[in-house]
């Protein structure tokens, strides 16, 4: 099952969907509420909804267990899904994960994700260009600012700035046992690098590979996409392990 991140529904895997192994695997594309097919479902907009959702979705399907795919903003949902319903979840893939202990509480950061969220066109499209404008082509940043406004609802969005905002995961203290592969892009912001990643997830996550991506950013998917489900996919391929085993990072 692959979840959406803050900026876009599940459409991010567009490119990537024509590698994918769909003799071996099924892939459920899962829009999280107000996001792509989602949109206008009302809803809270919180963590614990989100992963409700998830498992009504799983059950609907008849899948009693499988694998999570989350990214960005859906890794904490994963994370907390594998924490609340470890029976239920296989592995886990983080991609580009964000702090699960979340960026702080800062009112003016909060406030000023929640106005991007909410904003006109423009402004969306210059906070795109600061951050991703350096290194990827102006043709590509126009392109993610129309598929925020294409695909989510703006209210859904400003709601769900609470993620990354909030103080630690629901039971910081709750062990992941499953096998949980996290795939940073090291362009990306430095908290979502791989030094970062691994700290954070080391304490809880019991058998940890971390592959840092040196050519990519906040999108492997789009800037990297057969080399992502290359990655994620050998992962999910893989044989069971003991939960004693060691974390690693590559």
């Amino acid at each position: 099952m692959i979840l959406n991140d803050w900026l876009c529904d599940t459409s991010t895997w567009d490119t990537a969907r024509e590698f994918l192994d769909t003799g071996s695997f099924s892939f459920a594309f899962t829009d999280l509420r107000g996001y792509g097919r989602s949109r206008g479902r009302a809803g809270e907009f919180t963590l614990v909804e989100a992963a409700a959702d998830v498992l009504a979705l799983a059950d609907a399907l008849g899948w009693q267990q499988f694998a999570l795919v989350g990214h960005s903003m859906s890794a904490l949902i994963a994370l907390h899904l594998a924490q609340h319903a470890a029976q239920r979840v296989q592995r886990l893939v983080l991609l580009t994960p964000p702090p699960p202990s979340g960026f702080g509480k800062d009112e003016a950061m909060i406030a000023a994700s929640q106005r991007l969220a909410l904003a006109d066109d423009a402004t969306r499209l210059a906070v795109f260009e600061k951050r991703f404008g350096s290194r990827l082509s102006p043709g590509w940043t126009k392109f993610k600012a129309r598929r925020w406004r294409d695909t989510a609802d703006p209210e859904a969005a400003a709601a769900y700035v609470a993620l990354f905002t909030r103080d630690g995961l629901p039971s910081p203290g709750a062990i992941v046992e499953i096998p949980v592969l996290a795939i940073t892009g090291e362009q990306d912001i430095p908290p979502m690098r791989a030094a970062a990643v691994t700290l954070a997830l080391q304490s809880f996550c019991t058998q940890l590979e971390v592959v840092p991506l040196m050519d990519s950013g906040h999108y492997p998917m789009q800037e990297l996409p057969a080399l992502t489900v290359a990655l994620v996919e050998r992962f999910l391929s893989e044989a069971p392990t003991s939960s004693s085993d060691t974390a690693v990072t590559t």
